[in-house]
């Protein structure tokens, strides 16, 4: 979403390219809430295209479901020594409590470790 509303053609060209499938497009309302907190100072120039970009796509509310879900994915990685930051898991959980979620970022690093959940680039 990052690079969205930054306009970086290879997130335009990857979003088109969804949009225009037949699997549905959604996004996390933890993915709004992150990336808004961003469209601060120099970077609000940007906040026309979020909201243009937010206003076309559905959102995935997190919910208790998500948020338990969360939680066994975030022991899993501590388990592991390998846990993610608190937004991003929230965002794997959220992901993960549906069947049909494949989580679209240039952070592959981090959503990578959580076995619950596809993961995909641009």
């Amino acid at each position: 979403m990052n690079d969205l509303v930054r306009s970086d053609s290879d997130a335009v060209d990857k979003l088109e390219a969804l949009v225009d499938g037949e699997d549905p497009v959604a996004i996390s309302s933890l993915t709004v809430f992150e990336v808004g907190v961003g469209l601060r100072g120099d970077s609000q120039r940007h906040k026309p295209t979020f909201d243009r970009v937010t206003d076309q796509i559905d959102e995935v509310p997190f919910d208790s479901r998500a948020a338990q879900r969360a939680l066994d994915i975030q022991h899993d990685l501590l388990d592991r020594g390998e846990p993610i930051g608190a937004i991003d898991v929230l965002i794997a959980g959220t992901a993960a409590t549906r069947s049909d979620a494949t989580v679209l970022t240039r952070n592959v690093d981090e959503f990578e470790r959580v076995d619950a959940i596809d993961v995909e680039t641009y």
